[in-house]
């Protein structure tokens, strides 16, 4: 016999650590695999056992998406903050602006406005954000 063969033959007798994890995960999946068991007691502890896994594994999802979420809310929060109206210097021109051009002082109160009213809506139960938004349009 030569090398070559002799080392193939070695390898193929000789489970590598790859299968073995295979085989370990088969019999967990036989564990798991309700096809075969006829008795309807032990069927439907198998069953009800991988709705118990899978439904904590959900829940378990479910929370850690929340908590980035929360973190993500968190870092984002002080990211960005609107300037308030009255820290903007009227005196100073704005570069590109014609002459009596948009007030950068009014475009803020104005958004501002907007944002509390849309709030304070939603607080008070007008859920339906395209009523608020015809209501914002007729206002203009």
């Amino acid at each position: 016999m030569c090398q070559n063969q002799q080392s193939n033959l070695q390898q193929a007798e000789s489970p590598t650590q790859e299968q073995s994890v295979t085989g370990e995960q088969a019999s967990e999946a036989n564990k798991d695999d309700w096809a075969d068991v006829s008795d309807p007691s032990e069927r439907r502890k198998i069953q009800n056992k991988l709705a118990q896994r899978r439904f904590r594994d959900r829940i378990k999802e479910q929370r850690e998406e929340a908590e980035r979420e929360l973190e993500n809310i968190r870092r984002a929060g002080g990211s960005y903050a609107p300037p308030e109206p009255e820290s903007i210097d009227t005196s100073q021109t704005l570069s590109g602006l014609p002459w009596g051009g948009i007030s950068m002082r009014h475009v803020i109160e104005q958004g501002k406005n907007r944002q509390q009213s849309l709030q304070n809506n939603i607080r008070g139960g007008c859920t339906d954000l395209t009523e608020h938004l015809k209501e914002d349009k007729n206002s203009r």
